[in-house]
């Protein structure tokens, strides 16, 4: 991008912007509540773990590219590391997929998140 482009760029933002500011958000999940994970830690080779369990689907549509994120938790339930993956295979309509998450270590607390899922209708006519 040209010195001028990046000017007239800010220039712009400036004068549209002034006086906010903005944060950036990640858009809200369409039906968010309709995939709930259900987990557990297990221990793995060399000391490591996995977070793993299934991804239940409660809505009418298949979920397609879903990505989890899971958060471990510290003694004061801040997060203090997150790992993201992605669920192989759709969840079907009002059922279930296996996951499984690598982490550090299977004595610490996680939360599963779903961040991200595509609704795919299988119904077509």
């Amino acid at each position: 991008m040209s010195t001028l482009a990046r000017a007239l760029m800010l220039t712009l933002g400036a004068v549209l912007g002034a006086g906010t500011l903005a944060t950036a958000q990640a858009p809200a999940l369409l039906h968010a509540d309709s995939l709930q994970p259900e987990w557990t830690v297990e221990p793995a080779r060399a000391g490591r773990a996995q977070v793993v369990g299934y991804l239940h689907n409660s809505y009418i549509k298949d979920a397609a590219n879903v990505w989890l994120r899971v958060d471990r938790l510290a003694g004061d339930g801040a997060v203090a590391a997150s790992y993201r993956a992605r669920v192989m295979g759709d969840v079907p309509p009002r059922g279930r997929t296996f996951f499984t998450v690598a982490v550090a270590e299977a004595a610490a607390r996680y939360l599963v998140t779903v961040e991200a899922a595509d609704w795919v209708d299988t119904n077509c006519r």
